[in-house]
């Protein structure tokens, strides 16, 4: 662990998340993650349940932010960047596939055009307004398997064909990553993380469809604004700025 980065491991638990919460309201010193072998409560965006299956990788990083709620939001673009370079250590490029790992907006990273890690920030706001509490960063990864969903089409390490660590080896390294990240991130702000997170951006300038709660957009990824929203550029000139949506591939069914 980065210096001054405290772990707490559990065979299982409910949620990672949860325990980082609990651990946030006691008091509990941060930088922290959580880390479990299972979750028996595991979730993800929009409380989507999140298979916890044995060899996968299941925690969460609790942190008190000096940051405006909008700002800290850009870290799940941070969480993403370090995601992605941490599994490069066991994803090789092909020539067919000379970037294997791509971040899928808003906080998604896919292996071979399929989602192998998600992520997940929750929020309080501090007492009185004007800032946050704390922030928690939820990630899990698909190392040894992974669900099989037809409307979002996931993968694993192993189901890629790449070797399997063990997942205290890639939190370990990811642990470094997020904090060389974060230091970037505290210094200059959201900047050189979009910039990071654009390389790697799965379906940057290509046409996407944005489903949101009562409808369906669809255009040309066109860019992320500094708020980290995704801009789509539609077909009748209007360009739409997206703060909250499923992004899917139109060729992907």
């Amino acid at each position: 662990m980065p210096a001054g980065t405290a772990i707490i491991v559990f065979d299982e638990i409910d949620s990672t998340m949860d325990e980082a919460r609990r651990q946030l309201t006691a008091g509990a010193a941060t930088p922290l993650w959580i880390l479990a072998a299972r979750q028996t409560k595991g979730r993800g965006r929009r409380s989507r349940p999140w298979e916890s299956a044995d060899g996968n990788l299941f925690c969460t990083l609790a942190l008190r932010p000096e940051a405006a709620p909008a700002q800290a939001a850009t870290l799940s673009f941070l969480a993403a960047v370090a995601v992605a370079e941490t599994l490069e250590n066991w994803v090789f490029p092909t020539s067919d596939h000379p970037q294997r790992l791509q971040c899928k907006w808003p906080n998604d990273v896919l292996l071979d055009g399929r989602k192998v890690a998600g992520i997940l920030l929750e929020s309080e706001m501090a007492t009185g307004g004007g800032g946050l509490a704390w922030l928690t960063i939820g990630i899990g990864v698909n190392l040894a398997t992974h669900p099989e969903i037809a409307e979002r089409p996931a993968t694993s390490l192993a189901g890629a064909g790449c070797a399997v660590p063990h997942p205290h080896q890639v939190l370990s390294l990811m642990a470094e990553k997020f904090a060389d990240w974060m230091a970037r991130w505290q210094e200059a702000g959201f900047a050189p993380v979009k910039q990071a997170w654009l390389a790697r951006a799965a379906r940057f300038g290509q046409e996407i469809d944005v489903r949101l709660d009562k409808q369906t957009l669809h255009g040309i990824f066109s860019a992320l604004d500094d708020s980290g929203a995704l801009l789509l550029q539609q077909a009748n000139g209007e360009c739409v700025a997206v703060t909250a949506g499923d992004v899917f591939f139109p060729d992907v069914k």
